[in-house]
């Protein structure tokens, strides 16, 4: 018994030196910080998400790494590529927005479907950017992204202005 128990303590130091000595399960690159603000017919807009899309190669990745941002309370963004708000590589993007409505719910109730896009996909669309964005070195601030008069999801409850 004392034999079977000296193996298992083997075997788990053998799986736990293996399990460190790993790579990581994806392949990293530098990112810089990048952070900005939107607005949408007058406020800011909590909840969407901004993403870059990469127009130029990211050497050192296997698959082009997409940074998104959530808008907080007061419309400002940044950008994650791994985790937290570590930024974006360098590169040339173009930037989309879609703006989930976790309210909304389907007519005649029922399980609803994922959350549609309050923008209903206006500003989603990578051939359609919103803007293109070049991140550099160091601190990135994209200039605001203000859309006015935007067309929004019939049934969508939206932030008031005075917040």
């Amino acid at each position: 018994m004392a034999n079977n128990l000296l193996r298992l303590c083997l075997l788990i130091g053998m799986l736990t030196t293996f399990g460190c000595t790993q790579s990581k399960p994806y392949d990293a690159i530098a990112t810089h910080p990048v952070t900005g603000t939107v607005h949408i017919n007058g406020v800011p807009a909590q909840g969407a998400l901004v993403r870059f899309w990469p127009q130029t190669v990211q050497p050192g990745v296997k698959y082009p790494i997409s940074p998104v941002g959530k808008v907080d309370a007061s419309g400002t963004y940044q950008l994650t590529s791994y985790e937290g708000p570590d930024g974006a590589p360098l590169g040339e993007y173009v930037v989309t927005i879609t703006w989930p409505d976790p309210d909304w719910r389907p007519p005649g109730g029922g399980m609803p479907p994922p959350p549609p896009d309050r923008l209903l996909g206006k500003f989603g669309d990578s051939k359609k950017p919103v803007l293109k964005f070049t991140v550099v070195d160091g601190q990135n601030n994209v200039d605001p992204i203000v859309l006015d008069n935007a067309k929004i999801l019939e049934g969508s409850k939206l932030p008031s202005a005075s917040n």
